[in-house]
């Protein structure tokens, strides 16, 4: 069997849809664009592979056999039936020149199975003019074309893709599930803080497994909390930040400021993002009224949103960390 096949069964929570893209094949109803919606490191990438090579596979029972000329084709990477559309880059977008191409190469009939298939793993990264240039293609499809876009934020596409797109949503598996599959990895060590930093997402909190992630998450979260107690300089830790990821520093702030939010609003067993620092974000909560926690978790969102522009990166998380640190004397001024 097939690597990419293989994947699929040995990750439980994707059963169901698996199931369910099958019987699109058995049916003869295969939607030629569908839109798989689900977090990161949930297996859409892995979902969405299998299903390729399982409707380009010479001889397919359940899954792809990963033996016929077709399957050897799509394991080494040179199946030209079968395309991958991504930017150039890190931080880079799908550009309308990667569009143009492709529907240039779908123009020709395939060249050896019955299906072509594109995959767009991370399609919210399209900009507007190629996903302007898309748009007739997903209109008037071919019969033998099959498009697949995966993103973690619908909400990033444009309504014009959104309502050309049958929609699969990949759910994220329960606690109980994904922590059974990470112990099965042989993970243990911080398996619920790594989960939690991994949103839920079992192949993300494995990743971050490998890694010192929530080593450098409590040393972010020390230094976060002197700037707000005024014992850091937030333009020295903005430089330092800097050098981990502005866009990975912004994420764990923003997990922070919703776990103060909830513990703001309701019991002591809300959920939390970070549910090894429940105590000490409390504790941070109360020193700040709820009008200041919102107005800080929207300057958050907003700042999230200049990150995936041009903006001076460094330049954002200083801002942040500046407002951050002048908020507790806010309060305690708004009191005399």
């Amino acid at each position: 069997m097939a690597a990419q096949t293989e994947a699929v069964t040995l990750l439980p929570w994707l059963a169901p849809y698996w199931r369910q893209l099958v019987a699109y094949i058995a049916h003869d109803r295969i939607p030629q664009a569908l839109l798989l919606i689900g977090a990161a490191g949930i297996g859409k990438d892995r979902l969405s592979t299998a299903f390729a090579q399982r409707l380009l596979c010479k001889q397919p029972a359940d899954f792809a056999c990963g033996s016929c000329p077709s399957c050897i084709l799509f394991t080494a990477g040179t199946h030209p039936d079968y395309f991958v559309i991504e930017p150039a880059g890190q931080g880079k977008r799908i550009t309308v020149d990667s569009v143009r191409s492709l529907i240039s190469s779908l123009s020709l009939k395939p060249h050896y199975a019955r299906h072509r298939i594109v995959i767009f793993p991370s399609a919210h990264q399209m900009n507007i003019a190629a996903a302007n240039s898309l748009l007739k293609t997903l209109e008037e499809p071919d019969e033998d074309t099959v498009i697949l876009m995966l993103t973690d934020t619908p909400s990033a596409l444009p309504a014009t893709i959104l309502s050309r797109c049958q929609r699969l949503n990949v759910a994220t598996p329960p606690p109980e599930v994904a922590g059974k599959w990470l112990r099965e990895q042989r993970v243990s060590e911080n398996l619920e803080t790594l989960l939690a930093l991994g949103h839920g997402a079992p192949l993300a909190a494995l990743a971050l497994a490998k890694t010192d992630v929530v080593e450098q998450r409590n040393r972010a979260y020390a230094a976060w909390r002197s700037v707000f107690r005024q014992l850091e300089d937030p333009v020295a830790i903005a430089a330092t930040w800097a050098q981990l990821g502005c866009e990975q520093i912004l994420d764990w702030m923003l997990t922070w400021a919703v776990d103060m939010v909830r513990l703001a609003s309701a019991a002591d067993h809300a959920a939390l993002y970070n549910p090894d620092l429940r105590d000490s974000l409390r504790s941070l909560a109360r020193q700040l009224d709820r009008a200041q926690l919102f107005s800080w978790l929207d300057l958050l969102y907003q700042s999230k949103k200049l990150l995936s522009g041009q903006a001076n990166r460094q330049l954002v998380i200083e801002n942040l960390l500046i407002r951050w640190s002048g908020m507790a004397s806010a309060r305690t001024q708004q009191r005399y």
